[in-house]
């Protein structure tokens, strides 16, 4: 292990050994003055993302945060992007504008090592492994689960992390009932989309849509894009729940413009994108439950150029993936012990003339155990995966994580896992004019190590501070064969170690503060020297008023040194603070509307890792949202 994580995790072991003896002698009256983590979060609101069951969050080792539906509504999101764009540990490269399809980073980890899941279908695709998030709408979507760092033994290829999309679910307090928003910008940007949710006797529904639009904050960025999204849940009895989830997205967008001597060139964006679960949930006995998922999902992409000089526009990069799949799980909760067995599997196919002979497969099936187990102030959380790939081999993934609660104020985690990533399709069977597959490629490998605290143990100030260390091995590398191609190998390696440091204020006289910080650095395991284009220091800094009887806003500034090398010619010297505004009327008993605007970029800064990819400058939007 790393020295200083060595020396992390010694001083975490003294830190735990001193509260137990402290909160040992700490009687009832003491107890109650400091248990004060519930004005920051509740108790009771259960996550599932880390061992793949419902635990309070005070029980979860790993890194992990929650963003809530609310927590969107107060932005203004219009998708996912805009969402990870504000969480501490979480980045993205490449973001210029609505519709835009950045990268997203976790802990300095790239994008194909972070699995996106909705409803527990991945929405990485099979060819580069890339989560298009800048098209995920945020409508149906009820809270965001963000697990930073390897989550293999639970989840399987997630070298840096998890973000786990849970939807909606039928509102079962009233029959019928729903949302219509609509937004106008600049540039003719446009938001329209709506919801309906109830319950009538045992079925309940959840059905939205919307579109899309924009001509483009930078040159050559439109969007024309339109998503559904359903969830319909059937309780045939009082232990049972069958639930269907059917999602679309669609749209064709610019991706920039490239100027050259003689002329420019226009890129351009299709894509199609499909997925859909059908899941039981069983309560066989008061202890032990089933979930059985099956799964399937399709996405196409095609990616063209035009050349104004000649006229001709040509697709010189598409695919096809479809993947059929599922899971089955055991949950078993009683006394000290919440216990999961499970076991997944899909079946994927992919289709590009990228790849040899057009085609190519990943079949992959793996079984797990996860495991927390609470001993008084103590939560024991190991785990244990097996991975099975027909691309790339098979994979063991352990985890060992602990936490120990300090008098109600204070939570102290440490966390050891070995992850690994799945080399996408393209770079096993991937074929261009210059470069040749290798279909011995292994998994990317990393061993991760954590140790960190939340605290509230100042009055009104809640506290998170988070060390990590990860050692990536048999990272995928490009190298130039002897016959003049270039083709992909498991050569490089990776030291990635940071700090991350949040905290946050109770309201007082309706304001509350938030902050945060993060220092990533990432050297090359050979060379030892600082890997560029991976983020750096990132500060956060937020303003919130919330009087719902007068008016609701949120200041937010994030700064983000990029670290970007020369020759991209990045421009990031300024922070960029993003206005919203909101006041509610209440039209009837049973119609509300809320009045919103939006000011972007408010002190117009300019903040881009790629000056292919500038962010946008100063723009505004505002728009209306009906609730019946």
């Amino acid at each position: 292990m790393h020295s200083f994580a060595l020396k992390t995790s010694l001083v975490l072991s003294c830190l735990v050994l001193m509260s137990v003896l402290k909160a040992g002698n700490l009687n009832a009256a003491e107890s109650e003055e400091m248990n004060v983590l519930e004005m920051f979060y509740d108790e009771n609101d259960l996550v599932t993302t880390a061992s793949r069951s419902a635990k309070p969050i005070s029980q979860v080792a790993e890194n992990i945060t929650v963003i809530t539906a609310e927590d969107i509504k107060a932005m203004n999101a219009h998708s996912v992007a805009d969402v990870l764009n504000t969480v501490t540990g979480v980045q993205l490269l490449n973001n210029y504008g609505p519709g835009s399809s950045p990268e997203v980073m976790v802990q300095g980890a790239a994008s194909r090592h972070v699995l996106v899941l909705i409803d527990g279908v991945s929405q990485n695709n099979l060819s580069d492994g890339f989560p298009d998030i800048g098209t995920m709408r945020t409508q149906h979507v009820d809270r965001i689960e963000i697990v930073k760092g390897p989550a293999s033994s639970s989840w399987g290829s997630s070298l840096g992390g998890v973000i786990n999309i849970i939807t909606k679910s039928p509102d079962d307090s009233r029959k019928f009932g729903g949302t219509a928003v609509t937004s106008i910008g600049e540039r003719n940007t446009g938001d329209y989309r709506g919801e309906v949710s109830g319950t009538i006797r045992s079925f309940g529904y959840y059905l939205s849509g919307g579109g899309f639009l924009t001509d483009g904050l930078q040159t050559g960025t439109d969007l024309r894009s339109g998503n559904i999204y359903s969830k319909l849940q059937w309780k045939p009895a009082d232990d049972s729940i069958i639930t269907l989830t059917i999602g679309y997205d669609t749209g064709t967008r610019g991706i920039g413009v490239m100027t050259l001597p003689d002329g420019i060139i226009k890129f351009r964006n299709r894509y199609d994108n499909f997925f859909s679960s059908l899941s039981l949930n069983q309560r066989i006995s008061e202890d032990l439950s089933l979930d059985a998922v099956f799964r399937s999902s399709y996405r196409k992409v095609a990616i063209a150029m035009k050349e104004s000089s000649t006229g001709i526009e040509s697709v010189y990069s598409s695919g096809k993936d479809i993947n059929f799949g599922g899971n089955a799980r055991l949950n078993w909760e009683k006394g000290p012990n919440n216990l999961v067995l499970g076991t997944d599997f899909d079946f994927g196919t992919l289709d590009s003339p990228n790849i040899a002979d057009d085609h190519a497969r990943l079949d992959k099936w793996a079984v797990y155990s996860n495991d927390t187990i609470r001993l008084g102030r103590f939560s024991l959380t190991p785990g244990l995966r097996y991975d099975y790939t027909s691309s790339n081999g098979d994979f063991i993934s352990p985890s060992l994580g602990t936490t120990c609660a300090i008098a109600d104020s204070t939570i102290i985690r440490g966390y050891v896992a070995r992850g690994f990533n799945t080399p996408p399709l393209g770079y096993t069977f991937g074929s261009t004019l210059f470069s040749v597959p290798n279909p011995d490629l292994k998994m990317e490998k990393v061993w991760s190590y954590s140790a960190g605290f939340e605290t509230a143990v100042l009055s009104h100030i809640w506290v998170k501070a988070t060390y990590f260390h990860h050692d990536v091995s048999d990272a995928l590398t490009s190298v130039l064969l002897p016959s003049g191609y270039y083709t992909t190998i498991n050569g490089g390696k990776q030291k990635r170690e940071g700090v991350e440091v949040e905290l946050k204020t109770a309201p007082v006289f309706h304001f509350a503060l938030t902050g945060g910080f993060t220092f990533i650095n990432v050297k090359d395991g050979t060379t030892g020297e600082v890997v560029n284009n991976v983020p750096r220091y990132v500060y956060d800094v937020g303003i919130q008023y919330d009087d719902s009887r007068f008016l609701r806003a949120l200041l937010k500034g994030r700064y983000i040194d990029y670290n970007s090398s020369s020759y991209n010619s990045g421009k990031y010297s300024t922070m960029i603070w993003d206005l919203n505004l909101s006041k509610e009327f209440q039209l009837s008993h049973v119609v509300t509307a809320e009045a919103f605007f939006t000011a972007h970029n408010l002190f117009n800064g300019a903040q881009y890792s790629m000056d292919f990819y500038k962010n946008p400058r100063r723009w505004f939007e505002g728009g209306l949202r009906f609730s019946f």
